[in-house]
């Protein structure tokens, strides 16, 4: 089992993941905001882009395998049906940004949970932590009543009155935050970490 890395180790390693995270974004929501664009390259050029997988192996009669007859993954993963999808209905690129967005999130969010950094006191990283709680629980927050705000980020403070409110707008509601300001904490923590070498943390802070 790996090793759970600690201090200027876990610090690296988070600011390189922050950094991979702030450049695919972009580009990401780039080609979701202009799917048409995307779509007047040629055929031929997006059929190229089809993920390749690794050959398969050889079965060897297990009853894991048995089992996994019945969901064998047949379908590629196709960027050209999928942006053509995205062209048909419009409506649905902040959703596709949204993932894009929660995915990045989610990402240096576990790794802080993972390495022991997620139990800082800085509010900001208390503030991701309860981002990523949200993400993984349908987008909505889940606070308890006796919970003491300490997570904030540029002016946006956690508190019990958002327990069951969406992170991100719906159809039907206003959300905490906007896209934009999910980067930014990012951004923020990009910087943070920067000058960070060292971690003090005091338990669970909530």
């Amino acid at each position: 089992m790996p090793t759970k890395m600690s201090g200027e180790s876990a610090c690296m390693h988070a600011i390189h993941l922050i950094e991979e995270q702030l450049e695919v974004l972009p580009v990401s929501i780039a080609a979701i905001l202009y799917t048409a664009d995307v779509g007047k390259i040629e055929s031929s050029l997006l059929s190229d882009l089809l993920l390749r997988r690794k050959p398969r192996p050889p079965k060897t009669g297990s009853g894991g395998n048995i089992v996994a007859q019945e969901a064998e993954p047949v379908d590629p993963i196709d960027f050209r049906e999928a942006s053509q999808h995205l062209r048909a209905h419009p409506r649905e690129r902040m959703d596709y940004v949204r993932v894009v967005i929660n995915n990045a999130i989610l990402a240096v969010g576990i790794f802080m949970r993972e390495n022991n950094m997620a139990n800082m006191r800085t509010p900001e990283i208390q503030f991701l932590g309860h981002l990523v709680n949200a993400i993984i629980n349908e987008g909505r927050f889940k606070i308890s009543d006796g919970y003491m705000p300490m997570a904030t980020f540029d002016g946006h403070v956690i508190n019990n009155n958002l327990d069951g409110k969406p992170l991100f707008d719906t159809e039907e509601e206003e959300g905490f935050l906007e896209f934009g300001d999910a980067v930014a904490l990012l951004q923020w923590l990009l910087r943070y970490l920067r000058g960070e070498k060292k971690f003090i943390t005091g338990g669970d802070a909530g």
